[in-house]
């Protein structure tokens, strides 16, 4: 998985692989004690499709992600940086789990960072 002329979700093996790397990602973010209560109360189904088609579109892959704003959606939620990395932790294991090489894994926690600062409300402020 490492042609580094495909897209990174091609690289991924595309949507099954994609798809069972988020499926792996929960289950072990569900499993965490700091993480689970952020999801309480949360269609995981409809989230796992959303998470879906915004790595979709992240990764270069067929989907155009139209969710709902990231800023948004994640306010007044208390999540932190400290959240952000456990979550991207499980997102690492879960993508190596499935096959994914060490530069994958790097490549999309890149791409995940660049979202860092809408996820947890901090301002990202060039000096």
């Amino acid at each position: 998985m490492s042609d580094d002329s495909q897209a990174l979700f091609d690289r991924l093996g595309g949507t099954a692989a994609v798809a069972a790397i988020v499926e792996e990602m929960y289950a072990r973010v569900l499993k965490d004690p700091e993480l689970a209560p952020f999801f309480e109360g949360v269609s995981m189904d409809r989230l796992r499709t959303m998470q879906f088609h915004f790595l979709a579109s992240a990764f270069d892959g067929p989907a155009e992600y139209s969710g709902a704003d990231l800023t948004r959606i994640h306010a007044g939620r208390g999540i932190t940086a400290v959240h952000f990395a456990k979550f991207c932790g499980h997102f690492a294991d879960a993508m190596e789990d499935n096959g994914a090489s060490k530069r994958d894994v790097d490549d999309a926690l890149g791409r995940l960072a660049l979202y860092k600062d809408k996820i947890t409300g901090d301002a990202n402020v060039d000096g």
